[in-house]
């Protein structure tokens, strides 16, 4: 594993990382992150909060109870909103507006849940948005349709299901970001709705610790696979064999948080509903389902949900004596004021039943 940490990642070591997430303002100054809320908790409803709800009747061996994620989501909606529910998230919708679903389905053995997406368009539904105004979508076609995703669809009959790589059309030039020096085109599918729900999934990357809400918008990026791994990815190190299998180098950080300054992502998305029911911890960011966490991630603040996500991703891997890989993205979007500092975070964990 250490022949694929980069010599950055390398030099904070798991001590280190919880440290500075026990010591507080000063320690979080040494390491050059931000360290004082100021109006920062004014930038957006719910700075700084998560809500993580499990209910171990969510699944039972691979299958998923539809009733019971409807209402986890439910839930944590209300508990996130303090009463407000989805209404309150939604404020600003106006007649004719398209809600984009953001989902992550490039490896179809462990994708954005199907049942978890239908959970939140029977939400948008009650709430009268119309459902030819709902689209949910991904960066290819082929993953998303493995998936089976159509089923949402089947099931709310006038809901979209697109991929930017089936558009005539795929890029808004106008909204084209510098990246570091390089152009990263942003999918219109991003670009086009007013509103964005984003639905990752929990799993661990071997080279960026994490993959969930921050690092699914690299699939809002590019025109193919090959595209986004040279915007996101170091040079392929000839002597470490998964870069040379995978065509390209360790994972850059820096980019992975800078994507997420896109207005179009930070000033559009009403919600993070990230899909805790599965997860991998080893074999990340592909394999099979690992372990049954049975939850939901539920915010607006994307360092707050994916700091949860790396916990739980930590807390298994520990118990199978694995290496801590760090998640540098997270903490460089916090030095971009994407999301609260670790401190700073308030977590509502909601325990709802247990099996037995």
């Amino acid at each position: 594993m250490s022949s694929s940490i980069t010599k950055d990642e390398s030099q904070m070591s798991r001590r280190e990382f919880l440290k500075a997430a026990s010591v507080g303002a000063a320690g979080l100054a040494i390491m050059g992150l931000p360290s004082g809320r100021s109006e920062a908790v004014e930038k957006y409803p719910h700075w700084g909060e998560a809500v993580v709800i499990r209910d171990e009747s969510a699944t039972f061996g691979p299958n998923i109870d539809s009733k019971v994620v409807r209402e986890m989501l439910n839930e944590a909606v209300k508990a996130l909103t303090n009463g407000g529910g989805w209404p309150s998230l939604f404020s600003s919708y106006k007649t004719g507006e398209t809600v984009g679903i953001k989902v992550n389905c490039q490896w179809p053995r462990v994708p954005t849940q199907p049942k978890v997406v239908a959970a939140i368009v029977n939400e948008l539904v009650k709430m009268e948005i119309p459902k030819d105004k709902i689209i949910i979508w991904d960066a290819e076609a082929g993953a998303l349709g493995y998936s089976e995703m159509w089923n949402v669809s089947m099931e709310f009959r006038g809901v979209r299901t697109a991929a930017t790589d089936k558009l005539e059309d795929p890029f808004d030039a106008s909204k084209t970001m510098d990246m570091q020096g390089n152009p990263a085109q942003l999918s219109r599918l991003l670009t086009g709705p007013a509103h964005l729900i984003n639905v990752p999934v929990l799993k661990n990357h071997f080279e960026a610790g994490i993959t969930f809400a921050l690092k699914n918008h690299v699939g809002s990026v590019g025109k193919d696979n090959k595209s986004r791994q040279i915007l996101f990815h170091h040079p392929m190190d000839e002597k470490n064999p998964i870069h040379k299998m995978a065509g390209r180098g360790a994972p850059i950080s820096e980019r992975i948080a800078l994507i997420n300054t896109a207005p179009d992502i930070k000033n559009k998305t009403r919600l993070i509903v990230g899909d805790a029911l599965f997860g991998v911890f080893t074999r990340g960011p592909l394999g099979e389902p690992e372990f049954a966490y049975n939850g939901l991630i539920v915010g607006t603040d994307p360092v707050a949900t994916d700091h949860q996500a790396r916990l739980i991703i930590e807390g298994e891997r520990k118990k199978s004596n694995l290496p801590f890989v760090p998640s540098l993205h997270i903490d460089h979007a916090i030095k971009l004021d994407l999301g609260a500092p670790l401190e700073e975070m308030k977590v509502t964990p909601i325990h709802r039943t247990k099996k037995g």
